[in-house]
Protein backbone atom coordinates (compact mmCIF):
# COMPACT_ATOMS: atom_id res chain seq x y z
CA UNK A 1 0.00 0.00 0.00
CA UNK A 2 1.33 3.40 -0.98
CA UNK A 3 0.48 6.63 0.87
CA UNK A 4 1.55 9.99 -0.52
CA UNK A 5 2.10 12.90 1.85
CA UNK A 6 3.14 16.51 1.83
CA UNK A 7 4.62 17.91 5.02
CA UNK A 8 4.50 21.39 3.50
CA UNK A 9 0.79 21.36 2.62
CA UNK A 10 -2.09 18.93 2.97
CA UNK A 11 -0.98 15.68 4.61
CA UNK A 12 -2.61 13.21 2.21
CA UNK A 13 -2.41 13.36 -1.56
CA UNK A 14 -4.29 10.96 -3.80
CA UNK A 15 -2.28 9.47 -6.66
CA UNK A 16 -3.87 7.11 -9.16
CA UNK A 17 -2.36 3.74 -9.90
CA UNK A 18 -1.79 4.57 -13.54
CA UNK A 19 -0.40 8.07 -12.90
CA UNK A 20 2.44 8.98 -15.25
CA UNK A 21 4.33 10.90 -12.55
CA UNK A 22 4.28 11.68 -8.85
CA UNK A 23 2.80 15.11 -8.04
CA UNK A 24 5.42 17.76 -7.31
CA UNK A 25 3.95 18.60 -3.87
CA UNK A 26 4.61 15.07 -2.60
CA UNK A 27 7.76 14.90 -0.47
CA UNK A 28 7.09 11.67 1.47
CA UNK A 29 5.88 8.30 0.19
CA UNK A 30 5.12 5.57 2.70
CA UNK A 31 5.28 2.05 1.21
CA UNK A 32 3.62 -0.45 3.55
CA UNK A 33 4.11 -4.03 2.34
CA UNK A 34 4.46 -2.84 -1.26
CA UNK A 35 3.05 -5.11 -3.93
CA UNK A 36 4.97 -5.86 -7.14
CA UNK A 37 3.07 -3.28 -9.18
CA UNK A 38 3.72 -0.67 -6.49
CA UNK A 39 7.42 -1.46 -6.51
CA UNK A 40 7.45 -1.07 -10.30
CA UNK A 41 5.60 2.25 -9.96
CA UNK A 42 8.15 3.58 -7.46
CA UNK A 43 11.21 2.38 -9.33
CA UNK A 44 9.89 3.81 -12.60
CA UNK A 45 9.00 7.24 -11.19
CA UNK A 46 11.81 7.67 -8.68
CA UNK A 47 14.60 5.97 -10.60
CA UNK A 48 15.66 3.89 -7.61
CA UNK A 49 15.77 0.29 -6.46
CA UNK A 50 13.22 -0.29 -3.69
CA UNK A 51 14.94 -2.26 -0.89
CA UNK A 52 13.50 -5.64 0.01
CA UNK A 53 12.84 -7.05 3.48
CA UNK A 54 15.98 -9.19 3.24
CA UNK A 55 18.12 -6.17 2.35
CA UNK A 56 16.66 -4.08 5.17
CA UNK A 57 17.25 -6.92 7.68
CA UNK A 58 21.02 -7.03 7.14
CA UNK A 59 22.94 -5.88 10.19
CA UNK A 60 26.20 -4.65 8.63
CA UNK A 61 26.57 -0.89 8.75
CA UNK A 62 27.63 -0.85 5.10
CA UNK A 63 24.31 -2.51 4.19
CA UNK A 64 22.21 -0.26 6.38
CA UNK A 65 23.80 3.05 5.42
CA UNK A 66 25.03 3.69 1.89
CA UNK A 67 24.68 6.14 -0.98
CA UNK A 68 23.76 5.39 -4.57
CA UNK A 69 24.09 8.42 -6.81
CA UNK A 70 21.79 11.11 -5.36
CA UNK A 71 19.91 8.80 -2.96
CA UNK A 72 20.77 7.77 0.58
CA UNK A 73 19.67 4.27 1.58
CA UNK A 74 19.09 3.98 5.30
CA UNK A 75 17.78 1.22 7.55
CA UNK A 76 17.00 1.09 11.25
CA UNK A 77 15.11 -1.28 13.55
CA UNK A 78 11.64 -0.25 14.72
CA UNK A 79 9.51 -1.89 17.40
CA UNK A 80 5.84 -2.76 17.21
CA UNK A 81 3.21 -4.68 19.14
CA UNK A 82 0.59 -7.15 17.94
CA UNK A 83 -2.76 -6.26 19.55
CA UNK A 84 -0.99 -4.76 22.56
CA UNK A 85 1.05 -7.90 23.17
CA UNK A 86 4.78 -8.45 23.43
CA UNK A 87 7.01 -6.01 21.52
CA UNK A 88 8.83 -7.11 18.37
CA UNK A 89 11.34 -5.46 16.08
CA UNK A 90 11.10 -5.00 12.34
CA UNK A 91 13.38 -3.25 9.84
CA UNK A 92 12.38 0.21 8.66
CA UNK A 93 13.89 1.48 5.43
CA UNK A 94 14.44 5.02 4.15
CA UNK A 95 15.39 6.13 0.66
CA UNK A 96 16.24 9.83 0.91
CA UNK A 97 16.85 12.36 -1.82
CA UNK A 98 16.78 16.13 -1.96
CA UNK A 99 13.15 16.30 -3.08
CA UNK A 100 11.45 13.19 -1.75
CA UNK A 101 11.59 10.61 1.03
CA UNK A 102 10.49 7.00 0.61
CA UNK A 103 9.86 4.82 3.68
CA UNK A 104 9.56 1.06 3.32
CA UNK A 105 8.05 -1.04 6.11
CA UNK A 106 6.45 -4.47 6.45
CA UNK A 107 4.71 -4.19 9.83
CA UNK A 108 2.14 -1.77 11.15
CA UNK A 109 3.92 0.69 13.42
CA UNK A 110 2.08 2.72 16.03
CA UNK A 111 4.38 5.67 15.44
CA UNK A 112 3.38 5.76 11.78
CA UNK A 113 -0.30 5.53 12.69
CA UNK A 114 0.14 8.63 14.83
CA UNK A 115 2.12 10.37 12.14
CA UNK A 116 -0.39 9.66 9.42
CA UNK A 117 -3.18 10.89 11.68
CA UNK A 118 -3.31 14.20 13.44
CA UNK A 119 0.42 14.49 14.14
CA UNK A 120 1.48 15.13 10.55
CA UNK A 121 -0.91 18.04 10.12
CA UNK A 122 0.57 19.67 13.21
CA UNK A 123 4.12 19.59 11.80
CA UNK A 124 3.67 21.23 8.43
CA UNK A 125 6.17 23.50 6.81
CA UNK A 126 8.99 21.06 6.01
CA UNK A 127 9.77 20.93 2.30
CA UNK A 128 11.77 18.43 0.29
CA UNK A 129 12.88 14.97 1.21
CA UNK A 130 15.18 16.13 3.98
CA UNK A 131 12.36 18.16 5.53
CA UNK A 132 10.07 15.13 5.54
CA UNK A 133 12.90 12.99 6.94
CA UNK A 134 13.61 15.40 9.80
CA UNK A 135 9.92 15.69 10.72
CA UNK A 136 9.35 11.95 10.49
CA UNK A 137 12.43 11.16 12.53
CA UNK A 138 11.43 13.70 15.17
CA UNK A 139 8.01 12.14 15.62
CA UNK A 140 9.48 8.62 15.79
CA UNK A 141 11.88 9.79 18.50
CA UNK A 142 8.98 11.44 20.35
CA UNK A 143 7.06 8.15 20.25
CA UNK A 144 10.14 6.29 21.53
CA UNK A 145 10.46 8.79 24.38
CA UNK A 146 6.79 8.20 25.28
CA UNK A 147 7.43 4.45 25.44
CA UNK A 148 10.39 5.00 27.77
CA UNK A 149 8.25 7.22 30.00
CA UNK A 150 5.64 4.46 30.20
CA UNK A 151 8.33 1.95 31.16
CA UNK A 152 9.59 4.33 33.85
CA UNK A 153 6.08 4.65 35.32
CA UNK A 154 5.61 0.87 35.28
CA UNK A 155 8.95 0.36 37.02
CA UNK A 156 7.90 2.79 39.75
CA UNK A 157 4.79 0.68 40.36
CA UNK A 158 6.87 -2.52 40.37
CA UNK A 159 9.22 -0.92 42.89
CA UNK A 160 6.25 -0.16 45.13
CA UNK A 161 5.10 -3.78 44.81
CA UNK A 162 8.52 -5.08 45.82
CA UNK A 163 9.41 -2.73 48.66
CA UNK A 164 5.92 -1.65 49.79
CA UNK A 165 6.81 2.02 49.63
CA UNK A 166 3.17 3.09 49.35
CA UNK A 167 2.11 1.41 52.60
CA UNK A 168 4.83 0.38 54.99
CA UNK A 169 3.99 -2.62 57.15
CA UNK A 170 6.07 -4.80 59.44
CA UNK A 171 3.63 -7.70 59.28
CA UNK A 172 5.22 -10.76 57.66
CA UNK A 173 3.79 -11.99 54.37
CA UNK A 174 2.94 -15.66 54.09
CA UNK A 175 5.28 -17.40 51.61
CA UNK A 176 2.32 -19.09 49.90
CA UNK A 177 0.98 -15.61 49.12
CA UNK A 178 4.37 -14.06 48.37
CA UNK A 179 5.38 -16.71 45.83
CA UNK A 180 2.79 -15.93 43.10
CA UNK A 181 3.29 -12.21 43.71
CA UNK A 182 7.05 -12.47 43.19
CA UNK A 183 6.57 -14.58 40.06
CA UNK A 184 4.29 -11.87 38.70
CA UNK A 185 6.91 -9.23 39.49
CA UNK A 186 9.59 -11.25 37.69
CA UNK A 187 7.38 -11.55 34.62
CA UNK A 188 6.79 -7.78 34.59
CA UNK A 189 10.49 -7.08 34.90
CA UNK A 190 11.22 -9.53 32.10
CA UNK A 191 8.71 -7.81 29.80
CA UNK A 192 10.13 -4.37 30.60
CA UNK A 193 13.69 -5.60 30.04
CA UNK A 194 12.67 -7.01 26.67
CA UNK A 195 11.01 -3.72 25.66
CA UNK A 196 13.93 -1.54 26.76
CA UNK A 197 16.30 -3.83 24.87
CA UNK A 198 14.32 -3.34 21.68
CA UNK A 199 14.13 0.42 22.27
CA UNK A 200 17.90 0.39 22.66
CA UNK A 201 18.19 -1.23 19.22
CA UNK A 202 15.98 1.52 17.75
CA UNK A 203 18.00 4.29 19.38
CA UNK A 204 21.25 2.70 18.25
CA UNK A 205 19.97 2.67 14.67
CA UNK A 206 18.93 6.33 14.94
CA UNK A 207 22.28 7.28 16.47
CA UNK A 208 24.08 5.78 13.47
CA UNK A 209 21.68 7.13 10.87
CA UNK A 210 21.54 10.82 11.82
CA UNK A 211 25.31 11.55 11.63
CA UNK A 212 25.49 9.63 8.36
CA UNK A 213 22.76 11.78 6.82
CA UNK A 214 24.41 14.93 8.13
CA UNK A 215 27.72 13.94 6.51
CA UNK A 216 26.59 12.23 3.29
CA UNK A 217 23.69 14.57 2.51
CA UNK A 218 25.64 17.72 3.13
CA UNK A 219 25.23 18.89 -0.48
CA UNK A 220 21.45 19.39 -0.08
CA UNK A 221 21.25 20.14 3.64
CA UNK A 222 20.34 23.67 4.60
CA UNK A 223 21.45 25.33 7.82
CA UNK A 224 17.99 24.82 9.32
CA UNK A 225 17.93 21.09 8.51
CA UNK A 226 21.48 20.68 9.76
CA UNK A 227 20.54 22.31 13.06
CA UNK A 228 17.48 20.09 13.43
CA UNK A 229 19.56 16.97 12.81
CA UNK A 230 21.99 18.05 15.52
CA UNK A 231 19.07 18.58 17.87
CA UNK A 232 17.67 15.13 17.05
CA UNK A 233 21.09 13.61 17.66
CA UNK A 234 21.19 15.22 21.10
CA UNK A 235 17.70 13.88 21.80
CA UNK A 236 18.81 10.36 20.85
CA UNK A 237 21.87 10.64 23.10
CA UNK A 238 19.74 11.77 26.04
CA UNK A 239 17.24 8.94 25.43
CA UNK A 240 20.13 6.47 25.30
CA UNK A 241 21.26 7.69 28.72
CA UNK A 242 17.68 7.46 30.01
CA UNK A 243 17.31 3.94 28.62
CA UNK A 244 20.57 2.92 30.29
CA UNK A 245 19.29 4.22 33.62
CA UNK A 246 16.06 2.25 33.18
CA UNK A 247 18.03 -0.88 32.34
CA UNK A 248 20.08 -0.43 35.51
CA UNK A 249 16.88 0.04 37.50
CA UNK A 250 15.40 -3.14 36.02
CA UNK A 251 18.53 -5.05 37.02
CA UNK A 252 18.38 -3.58 40.53
CA UNK A 253 14.71 -4.55 40.94
CA UNK A 254 15.44 -8.01 39.60
CA UNK A 255 18.29 -8.47 42.07
CA UNK A 256 16.07 -7.15 44.89
CA UNK A 257 13.25 -9.56 43.99
CA UNK A 258 15.58 -12.54 43.87
CA UNK A 259 17.26 -11.37 47.10
CA UNK A 260 13.95 -11.15 48.97
CA UNK A 261 12.99 -14.58 47.67
CA UNK A 262 16.31 -16.02 48.85
CA UNK A 263 15.90 -14.43 52.27
CA UNK A 264 12.46 -16.02 52.68
CA UNK A 265 13.76 -19.39 51.52
CA UNK A 266 16.70 -19.15 53.92
CA UNK A 267 14.30 -18.45 56.79
CA UNK A 268 12.30 -21.55 55.93
CA UNK A 269 15.40 -23.73 55.62
CA UNK A 270 16.69 -22.36 58.92
CA UNK A 271 13.52 -23.47 60.73
CA UNK A 272 13.60 -26.86 59.03
CA UNK A 273 17.25 -27.27 59.97
CA UNK A 274 16.49 -26.53 63.64
CA UNK A 275 13.60 -29.01 63.62
CA UNK A 276 15.70 -31.72 62.01
CA UNK A 277 18.61 -31.14 64.42
CA UNK A 278 16.26 -31.35 67.40
CA UNK A 279 15.04 -34.74 66.15
CA UNK A 280 18.51 -36.20 65.68
CA UNK A 281 19.36 -37.04 69.36
CA UNK A 282 16.10 -38.96 70.01
CA UNK A 283 16.60 -40.83 66.76
CA UNK A 284 20.15 -41.69 67.79
CA UNK A 285 19.01 -43.04 71.16
CA UNK A 286 16.20 -45.04 69.58
CA UNK A 287 18.57 -46.51 67.00
CA UNK A 288 20.91 -47.69 69.79
CA UNK A 289 18.39 -49.22 72.21
CA UNK A 290 15.36 -49.84 70.01
CA UNK A 291 12.20 -50.97 71.77
CA UNK A 292 13.61 -54.20 73.15
CA UNK A 293 13.10 -53.63 76.89
CA UNK A 294 11.62 -56.45 78.98
CA UNK A 295 9.11 -54.28 80.82
CA UNK A 296 6.98 -52.59 78.12
CA UNK A 297 3.37 -52.06 79.26
CA UNK A 298 2.23 -51.32 75.70
CA UNK A 299 2.87 -54.96 74.76
CA UNK A 300 -0.06 -55.99 76.95
CA UNK A 301 -2.45 -53.31 75.68
CA UNK A 302 -5.41 -54.53 73.72
CA UNK A 303 -5.30 -51.49 71.43
CA UNK A 304 -1.55 -50.96 71.58
CA UNK A 305 -1.11 -51.51 67.84
CA UNK A 306 -3.87 -49.02 67.00
CA UNK A 307 -2.33 -46.58 69.46
CA UNK A 308 1.01 -46.85 67.69
CA UNK A 309 -0.57 -46.29 64.29
CA UNK A 310 -2.40 -43.23 65.64
CA UNK A 311 0.86 -41.79 66.97
CA UNK A 312 2.52 -42.35 63.57
CA UNK A 313 -0.32 -40.59 61.77
CA UNK A 314 -0.35 -37.73 64.29
CA UNK A 315 3.43 -37.25 64.00
CA UNK A 316 2.99 -36.85 60.23
CA UNK A 317 -0.12 -34.66 60.44
CA UNK A 318 1.22 -32.13 62.96
CA UNK A 319 4.14 -30.93 60.73
CA UNK A 320 1.76 -30.68 57.75
CA UNK A 321 -0.66 -28.50 59.73
CA UNK A 322 2.18 -26.39 61.07
CA UNK A 323 3.68 -25.83 57.59
CA UNK A 324 0.24 -24.89 56.27
CA UNK A 325 -0.31 -22.45 59.14
CA UNK A 326 3.06 -20.85 58.44
CA UNK A 327 2.08 -20.46 54.80
CA UNK A 328 4.98 -22.52 53.44
CA UNK A 329 2.75 -24.41 51.01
Amino acid sequence: MLCFHSTAGKPFIKVERDAAAIPAEVNWIDAFRPEPWEIDFLERNLGIEVPTLAQLSEIETSSRLYRDKDHLYLSSPAFYRIDGGAPHTTPLGFVLSKDILLTVRFKRLKGFDLIEGHALSQHRGAVGGIGAFVNLLGMIIDHTADELECVSGELDRVSQDIFGTEKLSDQPVRPIEEGPHMRGVLRKLGRHADLTGKINDVLLGMARMIPYVAASGEDYLGSDSRGKLKSLHRDVDSLNDYETRLTDKIQFLLDATLGLTNVEQNNIFRVLTVVSVVGIPPTLVASMYGMNFKNMPELEWTYGYAYGLALIALSALVPIIWFKWRGWW
